[in-house]
């Protein structure tokens, strides 16, 4: 059985190769000691939007931003605008609650394991996300899967689909919500292996431009040594759920 590390570090955006390559590994070497994950992918784990770094005049920001907006599009519907900069400030509040915690950290509590835990792969992950480019939604299922060295210790499934909920729950793209989980699983538990794939439809493509309501997009981010069953798996698991 052939296993297939990540490749090296690369720009961002640029998802690792898919196939065999020149610095393939052997079951054995997949099963090697742990050693220290020294890298992330350019990203810091917490990157506070500013209006989030005061809370008391956050909200009145973003109100007088929408009533500017309201006023330069000329529309005024009486009651039913009249709360609306108010409103849009408290679910902006609501969708970008993940600049307020350090996902990763949700990794912190961890739990005795069999001495090999094997593969561990949670699928099936609702989220809910925004487009930092258009600043519309887009929302869809993630798995994240992990495969802790012969005697690490485990966390408990709830915090994986955490983590994943609060890197979406920022302005984002698709490509970095996977790289971020990977990488926070990476540095925290230093397991064999890491891996996060995300199905999600863009409102982007649906409200304007191409319009295609009906495209998804599926991206992954995978770090550490996989075999190639492992990885049939994952992606099994993920079409399941789609």
């Amino acid at each position: 059985m052939t296993a297939f590390p990540s490749a090296p570090r690369q720009s961002n955006y640029q998802m690792p190769p898919w196939g065999e390559s020149a610095w393939a590994m052997t079951d054995e070497m997949a099963h090697a000691p742990a050693a220290p994950y020294s890298g992330g992918f350019g990203y810091r784990s917490a990157d506070p939007a500013p209006w989030y770094v005061n809370a008391n005049n956050r909200d009145n920001a973003v109100e007088r931003a929408v009533q500017q907006l309201l006023d330069a599009l000329g529309v005024d519907e009486g009651e039913h605008t009249a709360q609306t900069p108010a409103r849009v400030a408290a679910a902006w509040r609501d969708m970008l609650w993940g600049y307020d915690e350090i996902p990763e950290d949700h990794l912190d509590t961890d739990l005795p394991a069999p001495d090999d835990s094997g593969l561990i792969v949670m699928h099936g992950i609702s989220f809910a996300s925004t487009c930092a480019r258009d600043l519309l939604p887009f929302a869809g299922t993630a798995t994240v899967a992990y495969r802790p060295h012969p005697g690490q210790r485990v966390v408990g499934l709830s915090k994986l689909a955490r983590l994943v909920h609060g890197y979406a729950a920022r302005l984002q793209v698709q490509e970095r919500i996977a790289h971020q989980a990977t990488a926070g699983i990476m540095r925290k538990l230093n397991p064999s292996g890491a891996m996060c794939v995300i199905t999600a439809r863009h409102d982007c493509m649906r409200l304007h431009g191409v319009g295609e309501p009906a495209a998804q997009a599926t991206t992954e981010a995978r770090k550490g040594v996989w075999l190639d069953h492992e990885m049939a798996l994952v992606h099994r698991l993920h079409a399941d759920n789609r």
